[in-house]
Order: structure tokens, then sequence, then C-alpha cells
């Protein structure tokens, strides 16, 4: 009878082996800032054995289970977080505590400034337009605009007199001096200008220019970084 049962067994299959169930593994993430104040709708992707990703929810939590044990390389990213990476080793039948301390992400740059105009291409005689445009003894200043396009001003500017001190909060501005004599104020000091000088003064830099002599002080002046009011 025994034998009879064994061949049985034998001819259907009917003999097995029970096997233990892989025991799997988890981890809970929780993501903060240094405030101690916990971070929604952080993308969180874990690569290894078992890959994994999500956002965190309104209490900076996510949660991953059913794993295999083994390493994983955790990365945290979002457009308010300054991006993170973590290893972590799972072991099985546990699930791992996963708190993480993410700092804010810098402010995006600053928008340029608004461009005028498009100008068109243009060729000047300096000369020409000075004996068009000279200015008188007794007028104290004369601005004739040379050229204008997007966020850069060309103007051809004569002096009979000293400048106001000037002040561009985002603007380059630089003097090319075409004939007579001055002098550059920045910075409480006096800087002797005469024609084939050049000045540049950076942003956020309050400067005047002072007239000398008998004759005009021309200047071709140049500012970059405010829209021009009209193209030429």
């Amino acid at each position: 009878m025994r034998y009879l049962i064994a061949v049985m067994l034998l001819l259907t299959g009917g003999v097995t082996f029970a096997q233990e169930p892989q025991t799997r593994a988890g981890m809970a993430v929780t993501v903060t800032n240094p405030r101690g104040a916990t971070v929604p709708g952080v993308k969180v992707s874990v690569l290894g054995a078992s890959d994994r990703g999500g956002k965190t929810n309104d209490s900076g939590q996510i949660s991953f289970t059913g794993m295999q044990a083994g390493t994983y390389r955790i990365r945290f990213s979002s457009a308010h977080v300054v991006p993170f990476e973590k290893e972590i080793a799972l072991e099985a039948g546990q699930t791992a505590t996963v708190d993480i301390t993410l700092s804010a992400a810098p402010p995006p740059p600053e928008p340029p400034p608004p461009a005028g105009p498009v100008g068109v291409p243009r060729t000047v005689s300096l000369v020409e337009l000075i004996e068009q445009e000279l200015i008188p003894n007794n007028q104290p200043r004369r601005d004739t605009l040379v050229s204008c396009s997007g966020n850069t001003r060309s103007t051809l500017v004569q002096l009979n007199q000293d400048q106001p001190r000037r002040l561009y909060d985002t603007a380059e501005v630089s003097y090319y001096v075409i004939a007579g004599e001055g002098a550059a104020q920045t910075g409480g000091a006096d800087t002797p200008i005469e024609a084939g000088s050049f000045v540049s003064i950076p942003r956020g830099t309050t400067h005047s220019l002072v007239h000398r002599g008998r004759r005009p002080l021309i200047l071709l002046a140049t500012v970059n970084g405010t829209p021009c009011e009209a193209a030429r």
C-alpha cells in the first residue's frame, strides 16, 4: 500500500516543498525645512532594487512599501528647494524612517529690464553733427540724439556750464570727450578730462561733469540699461 501511494505521488507530481514567503521592506519619508516645518510637494525618487517615486503630501510625508532589501539612492527635488541626494540601506522586514531637512532654493534672477524700440544701423560723422548742432555760448546745455535701440542710447552732449549730479540705478554710462576741457566728479574726487578722455560710470554711482575753459565741453554719452524713448 505504501509503495502504491508513493508511486501515485510521483506520477501526479504531488510532491511539493513549502517555501517561506519573501520578507519585504519599506521606508517612511518626512521632509522639513530648517525651521522644522514640513515641506509638501517635494518629488522623491528612489532608485535601487525596487524603484519608487512620488511627492510628499500636505504633511511633508511619503511612504513606500513592498520593497526588496538593499541599498537605495533617494533624490529630493522641487522648484522651491535645493536638490539633495541620500543613500540608505533597507533591511528585510523593517521600515526605515527617513527624516530629511532641505534648504529653500535661491530666488530666481531678476528679469532683464524691458527693451525699448529697435533702431536701425546708423553711421554718423560726429564732426559734421557738431557743426550742425554747435551750442551757442549763451545756452547751458544741448543734447542731440545720435542713436537709440533697445536699451542703449547714444547722445551728443555739449556743456557750457557744470552738469548737475546724476545717478542711474540700473544703467551703465560712459562718456567720450570729443572737444573741450573739464572734469569728471565721482566719489568726491575730480578727474581732469579733455579731448580723447574716456569715462566709465558703473550703475548706482553718483557722478557729474564739470565744464572748464571758454570752449564747450563736447562728449558722446552712451547709456546702457534703460529703454530708449524713440528708435533712431
